[in-house]
């Protein structure tokens, strides 16, 4: 049995679930208080933007990018989802804290460990600050098409968001990702 809440916490029957649930309560899905999650305090960004979306721990493999359990080297995750069920008990904030690029945002595919915005192209409540959105462009393929662990199975926008273009930006933008050799 999993805890239906989090699905974090795996149970032998409903007598042990009942007999952890004093204890799980304190970091499960809604923490006591509807509607807020033990993760809404990571949500900010360092341009100012929040994540709407939900924190995800990323429990599949993406063989593109040689990542296993929890984001990691295939060959690490074993050890690091024995580490999460042994050491922290299930625990996804002790997890978060010792591996936040275990998760990932649905709303924009990015690793949690990654605080520089949310790249969510049009389908958040304030204007994405990408570049491309900026710029006025839709994400090109190779970066829309870029297969990793934390944007597999999201169906993310590409583009671009009509808020989010600005003449000055798009400039200066364009120039620097030119200059650093990105994908225009």
């Amino acid at each position: 049995m999993q805890c239906a809440r989090c699905k974090a916490r795996t149970y032998c029957g409903t007598i042990c679930q009942a007999s952890d649930w004093p204890t799980h309560k304190k970091v499960c899905g809604n923490m006591g208080s509807p509607g807020v999650k033990w993760y809404d305090k990571y949500r900010k960004c360092q341009d100012g933007n929040k994540h709407e979306g939900d924190l995800e721990l990323i429990t599949w493999v993406c063989a593109k990018d040689g990542t296993g359990w929890g984001n990691c080297a295939m060959e690490e995750s074993a050890d690091l989802k024995r580490k999460f069920e042994d050491r922290y008990g299930g625990d996804q904030v002790k997890l978060y804290k010792y591996w936040p690029q275990a998760f990932r945002w649905t709303c924009c595919g990015t690793d949690a460990d990654l605080k520089y915005g949310c790249d969510h192209h049009g389908s958040g409540s304030v204007p994405c600050t990408c570049d491309f959105c900026r710029m006025g462009k839709a994400l090109p393929n190779g970066v829309y098409n870029e297969q990793s662990a934390s944007r597999m199975g999201l169906q993310l926008r590409r583009g671009p968001d009509p808020r989010s273009f600005n003449g000055a930006i798009a400039g200066i933008s364009a120039t620097m990702r030119t200059m650093l050799g990105l994908e225009m």
